[in-house]
């Protein structure tokens, strides 16, 4: 899972549960008196306009394309339908899912492509492209006794792996690949994160992608908030994309992903937030403008903030002017590709655990107010 790790806590995750989706119906809110939250939304977006006018004077805005990050295995046909006919409603474009590599090639050389076939077919009767995220190893090709979040021992492993899917949904149109999720960080890449480890992942695999597709967009993993740790056990995105550079592995990519995390800050503000959160993310171009490569686009593969009850939650209305805020921020950035909201549905229902809550639907589909607002 694209845990949203900030600078004060540590996310658990195991795949399996990442996917399921589990949890029972959730409760639905308190009611509001009459639309009393739509104002004080639009006075939060007002103050988020004053902001990038100042930040950004000779931006113009452009629409910009709008995923979702969706987990629906095990989820019954009828109702992933279901979810996909909402995502429709709120004009999403994109998706992002898994291609949970430990899933699909199990046993080595056999494949099981139930779960993305799936999502690939509703995407397209949707009108929807998909964003594919080849990540985590399989037991066969990792050192015994260890998790799926080491990365494997032999870098052509996964370029095969790369390779196999992009020849089976290529002439489908799926033509968009981030390679691992958030290898800056020892929640996705243990037992620390290596730049140059990955850079030679990355390397293979795009490589094997553009031997089957050469228009393919293949982009580095999306990278997460935070400095770097004095433990190693996380690196800042502009460390690791520095390395990136000096590696040979960003000049090989199409696009680079992140994932600027601003809760429980709002976006538009650019005191007290987190570092590598999205204000920052200018620094980040003009670092790549210095390497040459102004006119790559950095794809926001995550952002979003989870309501509830967790120390580190927003308000429901919060939530809503933040991704509102986002979107309206990203349309002034030109080099900016994709805004993909990390998630569509909530994993839980438990206010009390962040990690359940960052959907703009809960658990039981019934929208919060971000979705109200991405409707509207």
């Amino acid at each position: 899972m694209s845990v949203k790790p900030g600078l004060r806590f540590s996310p658990n995750h195991d795949p399996e549960c990442y996917f399921a989706g589990k949890g029972g119906p959730a409760g639905k809110p308190a009611a509001k008196s009459g639309r009393a939250w739509l104002w004080r939304l639009a006075a939060l977006l007002m103050a988020a306009a004053v902001v990038v006018s100042c930040q950004t004077p000779a931006a113009s805005a452009r629409p910009v394309e709008i995923g979702m990050c969706v987990r629906m295995l095990f989820t019954p046909p009828a109702e992933v339908q279901r979810q996909f006919d909402l995502m429709e409603q709120m004009n999403v474009k994109l998706v992002r899912v898994d291609f949970d590599w430990s899933a699909i090639e199990g046993e080595k050389g056999r494949y099981d492509w139930s779960y993305t076939d799936l999502i690939a077919r509703q995407a397209a009767d949707h009108n929807m492209q998909v964003l594919g995220l080849l990540t985590y190893t399989p037991g066969w090709a990792r050192p015994p006794g260890t998790d799926s979040h080491v990365p494997p021992t032999e870098a052509a492993d996964f370029a095969e792996f790369a390779r196999a899917a992009a020849n089976r949904y290529a002439p489908q149109g799926l033509r968009s690949w981030e390679i691992w999720n958030e290898p800056n960080s020892s929640d996705y890449w243990v037992p620390r994160p290596d730049v140059d480890r990955y850079g030679e992942l990355f390397r293979a695999a795009s490589a094997a992608i553009h031997d089957v597709d050469g228009g393919a967009t293949v982009m580095t993993g999306g990278l997460t908030r935070g400095t770097d740790t004095a433990d190693g056990s996380r690196i800042s995105q502009t460390t690791f994309i520095d390395g990136l550079y000096l590696n040979g592995a960003a000049q090989a990519a199409d696009a680079i992903a992140v994932h600027p995390y601003s809760f429980p800050s709002l976006p538009a503000g650019d005191a007290g937030g987190p570092v590598g959160g999205l204000a920052d993310l200018p620094a980040l171009h003009d670092l790549m403008q210095r390497n040459g490569d102004g006119g790559k686009k950095i794809w926001i593969t995550e952002f979003g903030a989870a309501t509830g009850s967790s120390t580190e939650a927003m308000s429901d209305t919060d939530q809503a002017a933040s991704l509102l805020q986002a979107r309206q921020l990203v349309e002034t950035w030109d080099w900016a590709g994709p805004l993909i909201f990390y998630e569509f549905r909530d994993a839980g229902t438990d206010p009390a655990d962040l990690e359940q809550n960052f959907g703009v639907v809960r658990a039981d589909l019934t929208l919060k107010d971000a979705g109200v607002a991405l409707k509207d």
